[in-house]
């Protein structure tokens, strides 16, 4: 980016984003600034120390600089913390007295009236001193009395909100130390701000999760809210606070489910309780699903949609963490819990659906910690892989048998209707894998398309999860598998 780009619509997230600094005042003056400037302030990590006990961080400050404009600033009760400016910057080279007072004064005074309107009390005004400039002006002050007279007129007893940037552009250690100086400024600022809003963000979304009993309380509206955290942890890439956020928003729906179970049932549980008429399986391959966001956010998503969505992001915050075998195990403990969820809220689900359901996710999850880790890494780690093989074997062969595709006969009209019915609640393959050979949605598609074609799979699933099972000693496991087999035999 050379130049300070126009505020984009706001964002609900995408991979890049990068805290919001707005700046005002001399817009060329920061363009030309703003290479060395965003190459710079990320170089050095500082410590974010938080409360809480919580242990401090060291964390590498990115920012997105765009131009200041009043709509940016947030609305009361505004709970977007993605599209929330933590930082606004004034830029001047201004070194003319009556340039000063005529324009410069002015452009302030609006400014700050403006950020004091929105109560935004994090601001820096960047006085840039320029040597050529001043050698070619007459009526000129020294560089500290406006300064001086910037400090005077705006920053009461925050002097040191308004800093010096001396010949930014040189190759000078003068130059260096001016930058090192205002860089730090900058850091421990934009890290003030984060405390100061975060801290308030949580105390806000602490307030809110204890009106859970409250009637009219939304699920969906309170993990909008938690996730907006976890996003803002990702953004400077604290994927581990981030992970935590998503935990406790899985925990609190398992309570409600098991409570609900036990005949405690919120009323927001019931948008949950819809019939199941889609079962396309997880989506790990985009940072972000954001079909199903949109549907929790809409209070529209099945209990499937939020599963799939939650899971979705726990897995790119773990496989940030470099943490695929815990993927793995996590998704087999989803998948079986999901399965019963759906038991205990009663839900509709047609037969059939939960199986392909299962089926797809586990080669989903499989070819995704595949697609991020080497051939050593996954021989050394078949066991925390071998029981999503083993389950997607077991749903294989149960849709096997509900399709007809076992018997000798082979499927009938009865046995035909249910395979389209339950290929037609797949929906159409997803982009991202529409170019992937082996896809679980083409490989459930060709399996259930014959009674060849199911054998054949359904084989190559077995033999797999046998060798799988005999390579890290679990014979009895293996055994039983081989059972199976003969039986289907």
């Amino acid at each position: 980016m050379d130049a300070p780009e126009e505020p984009q619509p706001p964002v609900v997230y995408t991979m890049e984003n990068k805290p919001i600094v707005t700046c005002a005042g001399d817009q060329n003056l920061f363009t030309s600034i703003y290479p060395t400037l965003s190459q710079q302030l990320p170089r050095e990590p500082m410590e974010w120390r938080r409360s809480y006990g919580r242990a401090p961080k060291m964390i590498h400050l990115e920012s997105n600089f765009v131009q200041f404009k009043e709509e940016l600033l947030p609305k009361e009760g505004n709970k977007a913390l993605l599209t929330f400016p933590f930082l606004h910057i004034y830029w001047t080279e201004c070194c003319d007295t009556e340039v000063y007072k005529a324009t410069v004064k002015d452009d302030l005074t609006k400014w700050q009236n403006v950020l004091k309107a929105h109560s935004s009390v994090d601001w820096l005004i960047v006085v840039v001193e320029n040597d050529a400039k001043k050698k070619n002006k007459t009526n000129i002050l020294p560089r500290t009395s406006i300064v001086d007279k910037i400090r005077n007129d705006f920053c009461n007893k925050q002097s040191d909100r308004c800093v010096v940037l001396s010949d930014p552009l040189k190759d000078s250690s003068r130059t260096q130390e001016s930058w090192n100086a205002f860089l730090t400024k900058l850091r421990t600022l934009l890290l003030m701000s984060f405390t100061k809003n975060l801290g308030k963000f949580e105390d806000d979304m602490r307030t809110l999760r204890e009106k859970r009993t409250e009637p009219g309380w939304s699920f969906c509206e309170y993990f909008m809210v938690q996730e907006e955290l976890a996003f803002v942890f990702e953004m400077l890439q604290q994927f581990e606070d981030a992970l935590v956020q998503y935990d406790e928003l899985d925990a609190l729906f398992s309570q409600y489910v098991v409570n609900f179970g036990a005949g405690d049932g919120a009323n927001w549980l019931t948008f949950f309780c819809q019939p199941v008429k889609s079962w396309n399986g997880l989506v790990l391959r985009k940072p972000i699903d954001m079909e199903k966001r949109e549907l929790i956010q809409k209070q529209e998503a099945t209990l499937l949609d939020l599963r799939s969505y939650l899971f979705s992001r726990q897995c790119t915050l773990l496989l940030f963490l470099q943490r695929p075998w815990e993927v793995a195990q996590r998704a087999l403990e989803l998948l079986h819990s999901c399965v019963q969820e759906l038991k205990l809220l009663e839900v509709s689900v047609p037969p059939g659906a939960l199986d392909c359901w299962v089926f797809l996710s586990c080669l989903e999850v499989l070819q995704r910690i595949e697609g991020c880790c080497d051939r050593a890494q996954i021989d050394s780690n078949i066991a925390h892989m071998v029981g999503l093989w083993s389950y997607a074997m077991e749903k294989l062969k149960s849709l096997g048998y509900l399709c007809g595709l076992v018997s000798e006969k082979g499927p009938n009209s009865e046995d035909l209707n249910r395979t389209v019915d339950l290929l037609a609640g797949l929906g159409a393959e997803r982009p991202e894998t529409a170019n992937t050979a082996q896809s679980p949605y083409k490989k459930l598609q060709e399996a259930l398309s014959s009674v060849e074609a199911f054998e054949k799979h359904y084989l190559d699933l077995s033999h797999a999860t046998i060798e799988m099972y005999t390579s890290i000693g679990r014979i009895r496991s293996a055994k039983l598998v081989g059972k199976d087999l003969a039986e289907f035999y």
